[in-house]
């Protein structure tokens, strides 16, 4: 599901009994503390943050962590130097130098590493948008989940223009909220201009490709309630070996193999960030029993359930 709420917020959330880890300012006061020298590059309240070149420093405080994390904020950032590597719900990235990406709520991330030499500068809005009802741009209205993009010169040149007049804003007294609302919207419909324009590239994609990126949104939408392939294939109006071949094709890996990955996700951030019982986790995703969960698990990962959990990888 998404490697850029570590990547570009470079928070990660706090643990919270019986939920997920959430966006905790507590925690992102650690990260602060345990990286002095690139605080001064970071700037947050309670409503937004703003990021202004941070470097491997506090990134490496969230990609220590080697588990999955969900993200329920916004998430606008630019790879400025170097490069991150990771999961953003399900799908393998590298985001590098010169790359543009956006995180929406309900994404899970996945890191993997980082370069020693990365920089990024990002906004993260932790509330409400600055946009009234009906009037929210198509990226950022819940229909896509993630997005990321190589940007050329002049639009690279125009984001960190940008945010750097929103770094320049908050630091600026007395602050004028209703301005700085007014440039994180600007940003804001850059990126759906970018969208837009991505999407226009993709207009004409192979049947395949179409294909398996419907599939994977139905995986990401409906694992945790249904594991055999037979669902999709019929939501999609396919069948199952047609759906097989096809995603097998384009991705190089069976459907089943992207299902599992996707279950196993959603238990790792389960196991990790929450005190369920094995028996309680095995419920909610639908598993027969305790037992047939956790040597699904095993089968997978190589750990048990509580192996995991106690950080044994």
């Amino acid at each position: 599901m998404s490697i850029f709420a570590v990547i570009l917020l470079q928070i990660v959330y706090k643990m919270k009994k019986k939920r997920p880890e959430r966006f905790d300012l507590s925690l992102i006061r650690d990260a602060v503390e345990h990286n002095a020298d690139e605080a001064l590059g970071f700037y947050f309240n309670s409503d937004f943050a703003v990021l202004h070149g941070q470097g491997v420093g506090l990134f490496g405080f969230f990609f220590s962590r080697k588990a999955p994390l969900l993200i329920n904020d916004y998430r606008m950032g630019l790879v400025v130097k170097g490069e991150v590597h990771g999961r953003i719900n399900l799908i393998e990235r590298h985001i590098k130098a010169g790359m543009m990406a956006f995180i929406g709520p309900g994404s899970i991330v996945e890191p993997i590493s980082v370069s020693p030499d990365l920089q990024i500068k990002a906004v993260v809005l932790f509330r409400d948008l600055p946009f009234s009802v009906g009037r929210v741009p198509a990226l950022f209205n819940g229909s896509v989940r993630d997005f990321r993009m190589q940007v050329d010169t002049e639009q690279r040149a125009l984001i960190e223009q940008i945010i750097e007049s929103l770094w320049l804003m908050v630091h600026t007294q007395p602050f004028c909220r209703e301005a700085f609302d007014a440039i994180v919207a600007s940003l804001m419909q850059y990126y759906n201009h970018l969208y837009g324009l991505d999407v226009e590239r993709r207009l004409s994609p192979s049947h395949g490709t179409d294909i398996f990126n419907r599939f994977i949104q139905l995986v990401n939408s409906h694992v945790r309630q249904e594991h055999k392939i037979g669902y999709y294939a019929n939501r999609m109006c396919l069948t199952q070996r047609y759906l097989g071949s096809v995603v097998r094709e384009v991705s190089g890996a069976s459907a089943k193999e992207w299902i599992d990955r996707a279950l196993v996700t959603e238990a790792k951030v389960v196991l990790k960030h929450s005190d369920k019982s094995v028996a309680q986790i095995a419920e909610d995703l639908h598993f027969p029993s305790p037992s047939f969960f956790s040597k699904y698990f095993r089968r997978l990962t190589g750990l048990t359930p509580a192996e995991y959990r106690q950080g044994k990888e």
